[in-house]
């Protein structure tokens, strides 16, 4: 059989039961029905271990009907499908037969020699043929086809999760499986009957009759002929996992157990496996750490419907899960199909008389007739995912004995309510302290904390019970804030971390002890000042009246304003300075408030490679444009980069003419030009050798004469020059020695 188990969160859980406990009861009186409360999954109303007739009448033939108006000829291979229609065939008559969950038996193919049979979601029904040696499928139009060949005589299959059908053939002793494209392969056997452990390709088997496959893809194998179950991982290991190998009905560990010829095997969502033993006319359970124990059949040939051991079985063969948690198994030389419920409730031990148990429901009900000493019991629910166990203290008293437990300790916004005690005869309440409680209407009233004595008395005895009334535990809060240090106008968050507040705190936030009416565990701001200061205070609303905490941790806020930076440069002078002459500019920012500024001095928009504050020139020119680039780091700026205001230079043109009279041009880094000071722009400069021709002139002197002409030295000696500037109304004349 195959499929998924895809049901909702609340389907897919095993049970999660608990019961009001512990109780007392009194002798004579009905008790009220002890119900139980269930978290998880549902437990369908079944009786555990139930086992019915579900179709059949026993006769051995192969007639169509309902339940047991239909008969069936020795049903061997069994699967049901989504919807839980089964599907069955008659080893018999060779017919294959399908059953729908309201126990209609209809006939929808044939297949010769049937022994196994599965189904898939979809209702396609895939039957092995140990006569013809195949695999068949038969489609819900009942269309038939081989599906897969290759066997000696196919038994028992089972899909995977994956698509995967595994096939015990008992003919070759061997496990094998057809992958959703219908490749056939050895899974393991080397083909020997035998019982030999190992890797796949050398471990044996003795006709295998029966496959299932858990969830992390282990492959199990009912061994019939080895009278054990076997077990294959996906590595491809074969272990023996229950059976010591004598036949016997034994219930024990792993190997310690014995079987006799089991042939199905089947397993639920929790890995549980089930399998069908044959030979010992019983269903047994085995648990993922190889606990076998015997589900259903006392061992003797029958059909007697039952609980557990109770029924009777003929040669059980094949079995398999319906999405309810009941388990159907052909009883083969019975010609029945029977159905064992897995789910509802079972109780460990008998109860007081007159008290009975719903197996169904899981509830107690009746009425005690005799005096029970206080018991416990233990309740189990179970369903398709598992079982729940919860324990119950139960307790019989007779009419006149006061029992009186333990009242628990309340406060002072508690109720009125009963104290508790029970007997079979009227009883009243008195109070030690009536300033702490009294007794209104056979109820305890509250009147403040403290200790009293609560005394029960039916006329015949008394009991009594010390009651606590506490005061309220205050409320307590820590805050703490995202940042304390900030921006201005940067988004702050303050958090309260509460302890005792109740389940519906309310919440005062302060700042600067000015409640800012905030009702909620946190609270943001964008408008924090320099020095605020923050508090919270918690008020827990779950009593009567309003309990109110102290006033919290405080937070103080550091909060910097934010400022644009700017910057200012000053020159050394004002005035026009003479070429050459050296000039001064100080940078000033305008905020005090900019730590570390640095700076980027740039002429012309070039960067001067100067980062001080102060940047002094000598090679300026005029109309040169002086400007800094400032950056601070500080965190609450507008703009950390800013641009000066440009300073743009004067040069004069009217400044004294200074002509160097020598230089040595020869590359050694000093007094390799010909100095002149304070040329104009338009001054026109001549140099002769002494031929009286000229061998260098310039208009204006931006670049010095580095004592070449035409990319050549010219030779050491005395040449002449002539400078005329202010348009030829001044002029200049002298000597300039070149040396080397």
């Amino acid at each position: 059989m195959f499929f998924c188990f895809s049901f909702t969160n609340a389907e897919a859980q095993k049970p999660d039961i608990t019961y009001a406990s512990p109780q007392t009861y009194v002798m004579g009186t009905t008790i009220s029905p002890l119900v139980p409360t269930n978290q998880g999954g549902t437990v369908p109303a079944n009786i555990y271990r139930q086992v019915s007739t579900f179709a059949g009448s026993g006769a051995s033939s192969s007639g169509n009907g309902t339940g047991t108006s239909a008969s069936f000829n020795l049903p061997s291979g069994i699967g049901l499908d989504a919807n839980s229609n089964i599907y069955i065939c008659d080893f018999g008559s060779g017919a294959i037969r399908k059953v729908t969950p309201a126990g209609v038996v209809t006939t929808i193919g044939n297949a010769t020699d049937p022994t196994g049979l599965t189904a898939d979601d979809a209702g396609n029904v895939f039957v092995s043929s140990s006569w013809d040696k195949v695999i068949y499928k038969i489609t819900p139009a009942g269309v038939k086809t081989v599906f897969a060949s290759g066997f000696s005589n196919p038994g028992g299959l089972n899909f995977d999760g994956a698509g995967n059908l595994y096939v015990a053939d008992q003919g070759s002793n061997q496990i094998k499986m057809i992958s959703p494209s219908g490749a056939l392969t050895i899974v393991a056997g080397t083909g020997q009957a035998s019982s030999l452990d190992g890797n796949a390709n050398v471990a044996t088997f003795n006709r295998p009759d029966g496959v299932a496959v858990d969830n992390q893809f282990n492959i199990y194998v009912a061994d019939a002929g080895n009278n054990k179950i076997r077990k294959i991982t996906p590595a491809g290991l074969v272990s023996t996992f229950a059976g010591s190998g004598t036949p016997g009905s034994v219930d024990g560990n792993g190997t310690s157990a014995r079987l006799y010829y089991p042939t199905g095997i089947t397993i639920d969502p929790n890995n549980i496996l089930y399998v069908a033993d044959y030979r010992n006319y019983q269903v047994r359970k085995i648990t993922p750490n190889g606990e076998v124990s015997t589900l259903a059949g006392g061992g003797n040939i029958g059909s007697t419907n039952g609980v557990g051991k109770g029924a009777s079985f003929n040669s059980p063969i094949m079995l398999a899960f319906d999405k309810l948690g009941n388990l159907f198994v052909t009883d083969f030389n019975n010609n029945l199909i029977r159905k064992i419920s897995l789910t509802g409730y079972t109780i460990d031990r008998l109860l007081p008389n007159g008290l009975t148990f719903d197996a169904t429901t899981g509830i107690i009900s009746g009425m005690p007739t005799e005096t029970w000493t206080k018991t416990n019991y233990v309740i189990t629910a179970y369903n398709l995912y598992g079982s729940a166990s919860e324990t119950v203290s139960i307790e019989v008293v007779s009419a006149s004995k006061i029992v009186f437990d333990e009242i628990p300790t309340a406060n002072i916004c508690e109720p009125d309510f009963d104290p508790g005690a029970i007997s079979g005869m009227p009883i009243t309440y008195s109070s030690s302290n009536l300033q702490v409680a009294t007794i209104v209407a056979g109820k305890i009233h509250i009147i403040a904390p403290g200790i009293t004595t609560i005394t029960a008395s039916n006329g015949i005895e008394t009991a009594t019970q010390n009651f606590v009334v506490s005061d309220f535990q205050k409320p307590f809060a820590v805050i703490t804030a995202d940042a304390t240090k900030a921006c201005q106008g940067v988004k702050i968050t303050f958090r309260a971390i509460v302890t005792s507040a109740g389940a519906n705190p309310s919440f005062n936030w302060f700042v600067n002890g000015v409640n800012i009416n905030i009702n909620a565990s946190t609270f943001s701001t964008v408008d924090a000042r320099d020095g605020d200061l923050v508090t919270c205070q918690i008020i827990n609303t779950d009593y009567c009246i309003p309990v109110i905490s102290d006033i919290s941790n405080q937070i103080r806020l550091s909060i910097e304003e934010y400022t644009t930076p700017t910057v200012e440069i000053t020159p050394s002078t004002v005035e026009p300075i003479c070429p050459g002459l050296p000039i001064s500019f100080i940078a000033t920012p305008t905020s005090n408030s900019i730590s570390t500024p640095t700076y980027e001095w740039l002429v012309n928009n070039k960067n001067t490679g100067i980062t001080e504050s102060t940047f002094t020139s000598s090679t300026l020119n005029n109309n040169d444009v002086v400007t800094v680039k400032m950056q601070t780091e500080n965190a609450c700026t507008t703009n950390p980069i800013t641009y000066s205001n440009p300073i743009t230079v004067a040069i004069r043109n009217d400044c004294e003419i200074l002509v160097r009279n020598s230089f040595t041009p020869n590359g050694d880094g000093v007094n390799d030009f010909w100095h002149i000071n304070a040329v104009s722009d338009d001054a026109l400069i001549k140099v002769f050798n002494r031929n009286g021709l000229i061998i260098y002139q310039s208009i204006g002197y931006k670049t010095p004469w580095d004592g070449n002409i035409n990319g050549k030295s010219v030779p050491v000696g005395t040449y002449y020059y002539l400078i005329i500037s202010e348009k030829g109304t001044k002029k200049d004349s002298g000597s300039v020695t070149i040396l080397r």
